[in-house]
């Protein structure tokens, strides 16, 4: 259209159509259009199977006709069995079903383009079945997980027998042997029926089966069915793992091979391996193909495991990361998602938020093979295109619903009866609930109290690395000198946040808020409402969304995060070294995390012991550890200096020892001796007595001159009359103690305590030298008294000890 405009209110205009004509190049190559599979019956003879038809898209000059003949990427079996003439496919042998039941013929076409191009197709021809065997006594198994007991009437399985044909179903007939009231049979097609209302248990069901055809004559056998029954509470599923597996289909999972083991066997008893508990307590209760893909490769289990209570989603989810490649191997199977999740590719199903929602129905999803079938619970995870939904009330950790709110027990003070707390040591991990959801306005909350200035806060993103899958999305917080950093990669290439303002290792706690929307990404420290405290950018790329669907790892990671960066290509590298402190009320998009409970974890202080953390950090000082050492040393100068001090004052004090009225210094005679442990108060006791009136004491009691020659048997005398008078000691007559020796001894010879001896060999001068304690004995065994000093001593007549 063109225009003249000079300004005026009259302007002219004109419009012309211009048609540009694309000439056609031959840049597509033909393919085949026509319906397939093709079936050829088993036992005919060669023949013409089909005609083959294609189609282009290019123009008809650079398409039809089309020149077909059998790829050269075909097997010998292939060019041996089948032949290609004109435009049609020919049989070049008779077949049997038994053998093989399908083949899969490449074929090559070529179209008249200039120059002309070449595709190929896949048409695959199925050998058609003929009752040509007959059939021999069979038996099955098939499990059913009845979801909350609530299943209605289903078809769980059909009767099987051993019998190489299997499209000979109208020639058969099936009857009960003996009924059983929560089943049914389909007497034509051998269909059992499991009705609602059955019990969990096992039954052994029993059926005769009769076959007759043109080329089988009428014969027939038993058939065994084993059932299990096992009802699945509602718990179970929505605290399940998931799998989404690629490459295999739901019959080849549950069918069991020639050891009569299924893939599903394999894993289940994998799983319990890897949970360390029994094999009863793991169950694989959904195998399905996704409705929300058409893609019959792709296959969807869903899985639970329980000690008391069952195990969380993001445990199991975990566990399997950490083990995919050993799955992968056993089960010669590639995993392509741990936690299904339909959000996990930006606008796959929604333009906007996204989020998923775990639909679940008590009508079963069936799979049937021949010789076992499994009944399975239609969980299904569905996208929902919103993200903020009302969650229901549900206290956690013994709290007791109250209408709208939770009533918690002392400590948890979470909306939800949470414990907000979690602490750190810098060589541990806790694993959260992964966000589940792709929001176009999206915030993450936390208060961290860091002792060291390096660390990791928290990390959600790939566990491992898929290149079959090819996300990249995450995001993680940091500390970096003391301040924080976030990483966020919305899948086409990673940002880098950070503030120089406040920095956190100040012992205090500090606030962390991050926002993130389509075009910006914000984090804010402390609420501040200044430039400095705050940091904003945009995503990088295209992508709008940061989609993910691991767990959230908290204070370290057990994802290798260098291997990831390496395989992924993230411009930034989150840091592998552990938190060292305390993180509290963390909350994404309004929903409280439960840190001080983690499903799975490692060195991490529930509920955020602050002492222990700090000591533990503070241990790590140098300065800390010196002085330390120096009290040590102090303490150990002291307690020398105290045994020394000791040692010295006993020996002051030695000339005061207690002589016990006998000779001193029993060390010489070993350890062991008793002989000076006993009780001073026997001996002492006639010294305690009152005194003794003048006039009544004996002789013996008498004072005299320093010169005079001491009587020992008057003064042995005077102090038995004393004891006998004292009217404090008991009856006269008693026994009295004279040689007290210790340990209760009163026994020995009176004759030892005789002193009058002949023998001359004695010398007891030396006794003068123990100094006046020793007087009396020295006058009595030392040198003879003079005449005058012995006179009128010793000849009065009393009870003597000479």
């Amino acid at each position: 259209m063109a225009r003249d405009e000079d300004g005026s209110s009259m302007a002219f205009r004109e419009s012309v159509v211009v048609n540009i004509t694309l000439t056609d190049i031959n840049d597509n190559a033909p393919f085949l259009d026509m319906p397939y599979p093709v079936i050829w019956d088993e036992n005919k003879p060669p023949g013409k199977i089909t005609e083959l038809k294609a189609r282009d898209y290019d123009s008809d000059d650079n398409g039809p006709p089309f020149d077909f003949r059998i790829d050269d990427t075909a097997d010998n079996e292939i060019r041996s069995k089948f032949d290609i003439r004109d435009n049609n496919l020919y049989a070049r042998a008779v077949f049997d079903r038994e053998m093989q039941k399908s083949y899969d013929i490449p074929i090559a076409i070529t179209d008249s383009g200039s120059p002309p191009m070449t595709g190929t197709s896949t048409l695959t021809v199925i050998i058609g079945d003929e009752n040509d065997n007959p059939m021999r006594e069979g038996s099955s198994s098939i499990f059913v997980y009845n979801y909350k007991g609530e299943a209605p009437d289903t078809e769980i399985g059909r009767v099987y027998v051993n019998d190489p044909d299997d499209w000979d179903l109208p020639d058969k007939t099936f009857k009960w042997i003996s009924p059983h009231d929560g089943f049914h049979l389909n007497t034509s097609t051998g269909m059992i029926t499991l009705l609602s209302g059955t019990s969990n248990d096992t039954f052994v069901l029993q059926f005769v089966v009769t076959e007759q055809s043109k080329l089988i004559p009428w014969h027939q056998v038993q058939a065994y069915v084993n059932v299990t029954v096992k009802e699945l509470p509602e718990e179970a599923v929505h605290r399940s793992g998931s799998v989404r597996f690629y490459g295999i289909t739901a019959e080849q999972f549950v069918e069991p091979d020639e050891s009569g083991v299924s893939k599903k066997d394999i894993f289940q008893e994998k799983l319990a391996t890897m949970l360390n508990t029994s094999i009863e307590n793991v169950d694989v209760f959904t195998v399905l193909h996704s409705p929300h893909h058409n893609n019959k490769s792709l296959l969807d289990i869903r899985f639970s495991a329980h000690g008391s209570p069952y195990y969380a989603p993001e445990k199991l989810n975990t566990i399997i990361a950490q083990h995919s490649k050993e799955i992968e191997r056993e089960m010669k199977a590639d995993i392509l998602l741990m936690n299904i999740d339909e959000c996990l590719f930006e606008k796959l199903h929604c333009n906007d938020s996204c989020r998923n929602f775990l639909n679940t129905s008590t009508v079963p999803y069936v799979v049937y093979t021949n010789t076992s079938s499994f009944v399975g619970v239609r969980a299904i995870a569905d996208p929902l295109c919103t993200c903020h939904v009302a969650e229901p009330v549900v206290c956690l950790n013994g709290g007791t619903p109250l209408a709208e709110r939770c009533e918690c027990p002392p400590g948890l003070e979470g909306p939800r009866c949470e414990l907000l707390g979690i602490g750190f040591h810098g060589d541990g991990w806790a694993i959260m609930p992964p966000p589940d959801q792709a929001c176009d306005d999206s915030h993450l909350g936390l208060e961290i109290t860091p002792h060291v200035d390096n660390g990791l806060v928290f990390y959600f993103g790939p566990m491992t690395y898929n290149p079959k899958l090819g996300i990249q999305d995450f995001m993680s917080l940091e500390l970096q000198q003391g301040f924080a950093v976030l990483y966020v990669d919305y899948g086409t290439g990673t940002v880098r946040l950070d503030q120089k303002q406040i920095k956190l290792t100040d012992g205090k706690s500090h606030r962390i808020d991050v926002y993130w929307k389509k075009t910006s990404i914000e984090m804010v420290v402390d609420k501040c409402g200044i430039s400095a405290c705050m940091s904003l950018t945009a995503p990088q790329g295209t992508n709008e969304f940061l989609n993910v669907n691991s767990p959230m790892q908290v204070g370290g990671t057990v994802t290798n995060l260098a291997h990831l960066a390496s395989n992924l290509r993230w411009d930034y590298k989150p840091t592998t070294k552990g938190f060292i402190g305390c993180i509290r009320n963390m909350t994404f998009n309004g929903n409280t995390y439960n840190l001080g409970m983690p499903s799975l974890s490692r060195n991490a202080d529930p509920g955020c012991d602050h002492g222990m953390t700090k000591a533990i950090s503070f241990g790590i000082d140098t300065n800390f550890i010196v002085a330390i050492l120096v009290c040590v040393l102090i303490l150990l100068i002291l307690l020398v200096a105290v045994v020394v001090h000791r040692r010295k004052t006993d020996d002051l004090y030695k000339d005061m020892d207690d002589i016990r009225e006998n000779i001193i210094n029993y060390e010489d005679e070993g350890g062991g001796e008793v002989d000076t442990g006993y009780d001073l108060n026997v001996l002492r006791a006639i010294y305690d007595a009152p005194p003794i009136d003048s006039k009544i004491a004996p002789v013996g009691l008498q004072s005299r001159g320093t010169d005079e020659v001491p009587d020992i048997c008057g003064f042995l005398d005077g102090k038995k009359e004393s004891c006998d008078k004292d009217p404090d000691t008991n009856p006269f007559d008693d026994v009295r103690h004279y040689a007290y020796e210790g340990e209760g001894n009163s026994e020995g010879d009176l004759s030892s305590l005789a002193s009058c001896t002949d023998d001359g060999d004695l010398k007891f001068n030396y006794l003068s030298n123990f100094g006046p304690r020793f007087r009396k004995l020295a006058d009595m065994y030392g040198e003879d008294p003079s005449d005058e000093e012995s006179d009128g001593v010793g000849e009065r007549e009393s009870e003597s000890w000479c």
